[in-house]
């Protein structure tokens, strides 16, 4: 944290690159909601920390989407509603967008339809209370089938 900022009082140097130590990812803002669909793919809402604003600050949150084989620019018109959505409806969005290939030696601009958003993870399996999940292949899973 910065030291003049309103968390200075819990910066530690002591901890600072430790190996196994845990450090904040955002350290000048307040995380206020999370949503994440699978590994490398979630989006952060988060609210700046002003010491010169008022009570009833007018800062504008900010939001951090990540969302991994998706094109730069497809991820321009993903919203946190959209991670909101995936996840309650547990579907799949597409989006689309343009890519340079290559076929014999030649150039092409190609429209392509990628799956930009999923809840479905396909490496674990989540068990029925929805919160807690085993690897495929897990000794458990070959008990229940």
């Amino acid at each position: 944290y910065l030291p003049d900022s309103i968390l200075g009082p819990f910066r530690e140097l002591e901890n600072k690159k430790v190996p196994g130590k845990f450090s904040d990812e955002l350290p000048a803002e307040i995380v206020r909601e999370v949503i994440s669909l699978k590994p490398k793919m979630y989006s952060i809402l988060t609210k700046k920390l002003c010491s010169h604003c008022p009570s009833e600050c007018k800062c504008l949150p900010g939001h951090t989407a990540k969302a991994k084989g998706v094109s730069r620019t497809a991820k321009k018109h993903i919203t946190h509603d959209n991670y909101r959505t995936m996840l309650q409806e547990k579907g799949t969005s597409l989006a689309k967008c343009r890519a340079i290939r290559t076929l014999n030696n030649r150039l092409y601009t190609v429209n392509v339809c990628k799956r930009a958003l999923s809840a479905f993870d396909d490496k674990k399996f989540i068990l029925n209370n929805g919160i807690e999940m085993l690897s495929y292949g897990h000794y458990k899973l070959r008990k229940t089938i």
